[in-house]
């Protein structure tokens, strides 16, 4: 009798043994998983939005060559973009505050393009939404060769009648 509880002692060891060998392993496997889930999360392209959302900010603070009202308040881009909306002229250029815009961004963007070099081409619009209904495009400026996917940002631009949709998409060169 004595032989044969022995024997089961040992049977029951090797078998909390084996069960302890698979728990470990399902748990250095559980971690694995989530170190690849979390890995592809965070991709380069996620980096790269925050880098044209970045860019989208610093260009709708730029301050512009514009006054709407008098000569020493010039508009930056934000509000240049609602004075164009409202068909406003810029009293100080006597032009039109929509033909103003397109220059102003027309040249943001392209000193943008000279100082990265990483970027092969963008598009910038501008678009007037209703509640989703319709839109109109106020400005729309593009330029370069995309051979890769383009990556964006938009900031919304709350108005009087209407939200108005700043969009920037980018193009990284190879």
């Amino acid at each position: 009798m004595k032989i044969e509880k022995l024997n089961l002692n040992k049977k029951n060891k090797g078998q909390q043994e084996m069960v302890g060998f698979v728990l470990i392993v399902v748990l250095v496997m559980i971690a694995i998983m989530i170190f690849i889930v979390i890995s592809v999360r965070k991709t380069p392209e996620d980096r790269q939005s925050l880098e044209t959302g970045n860019m989208l900010s610093v260009m709708m603070k730029q301050t512009t060559g514009c006054a709407i009202v008098f000569e020493p308040e010039y508009d930056n881009v934000e509000a240049l973009i609602k004075s164009c909306y409202f068909n406003k002229n810029c009293e100080n250029l006597n032009k039109p505050s929509c033909d103003y815009l397109n220059e102003t961004l027309s040249g943001i963007i392209g000193d943008l393009k000279q100082t990265d070099n990483s970027i092969g081409a963008y598009e910038l619009s501008v678009l007037n939404e209703n509640d989703g209904a319709s839109s109109s495009r106020l400005a729309y400026i593009r330029a370069g060769n995309c051979t890769t996917s383009m990556i964006g940002a938009q900031k919304i631009i709350v108005s009087d009648s209407g939200n108005l949709v700043v969009r920037l998409r980018v193009c990284k060169s190879e």
